[in-house]
């Protein structure tokens, strides 16, 4: 049954794109303005959790659509909007980004617009990366109606990590052994005041891998770690949606 399952998560890597569902894109209205969401349901569209997930410093670019077809395809309702958190510099390398403070009241419009949809169940969870990591970190600790978050490789210092102790939400938190942006002692720090909390932080751990290696493009993508990140982020998604 694992190597089924491990099969199914492989069809994008190995561009059997016809086998998944179509990414859609439709505009969600803002107080003042929209916000254009990518989206993928599952065949038929039945009643299934909701997945909101915060694009990386990159944008909205075809690994998040990947990421969007394969949640759909293990029957979750994935949905993605476009963050104004985007890169001050060309997309080549590891640019910088500016954080825009308005992308956490527009991620909790959407997502409260998801969650009144007919096809959702009234669950939902958040997958982030990188820049939208932060997003997320903002929206989790001021919002409790998600029920789980995973961030990976949030850019961010120890002061910055210890915001999650805020969180009512399951968090499962994806770090890189190399990752100078959010450093394993930073990340062993935030789990001992977890554990002093009395709360559980779930933390995955990726040896000789760098930000990023969930997408293909990206030349220090790793395809080992990316199975083993999907294993832990479904087993944690079934689980608490």
């Amino acid at each position: 049954m694992k190597r089924i399952i491990l099969a199914v998560l492989l069809l994008p890597m190995m561009h059997a794109a016809a086998q998944l569902p179509e990414v859609q894109m439709r505009s969600y209205p803002l107080v003042d303005d929209s916000v254009r969401v990518a989206y993928a349901l599952p065949a038929g569209n039945p009643v299934r959790p909701a997945v909101i997930v915060l694009h990386d410093r990159f944008g909205l670019q075809s690994n998040v659509h990947t990421v969007l077809k394969v949640l759909a395809r293990m029957g979750f309702r994935a949905y993605a909007p476009e963050l104004r958190s985007l890169p001050l510099t060309a997309v080549s390398g590891m640019p910088g980004f500016s954080l825009d403070s308005t992308d956490a009241e527009m991620v909790t419009q959407v997502s409260v617009d998801v969650l009144n949809e007919e096809g959702c169940s009234g669950s939902i969870g958040l997958l982030a990366f990188d820049a939208g990591a932060l997003v997320a970190m903002d929206v989790i600790t001021r919002f409790p109606f998600f029920r789980s978050a995973a961030l990976f490789y949030p850019p961010t210092d120890a002061e910055g990590l210890a915001r999650l102790l805020e969180a009512k939400a399951v968090l499962q938190l994806h770090v890189a052994q190399f990752d100078p942006l959010c450093s394993l002692a930073a990340v062993n720090g935030l789990r001992e005041r977890f554990m002093e909390a009395g709360k559980r932080l779930h933390v995955l751990y990726y040896k000789e891998a760098y930000p990023l290696f969930v997408n293909p493009e990206h030349e220090n993508w790793h395809k080992t770690n990316t199975q083993s990140a999907w294993n832990h982020l479904l087993k944690m998604l079934r689980g608490t949606l």
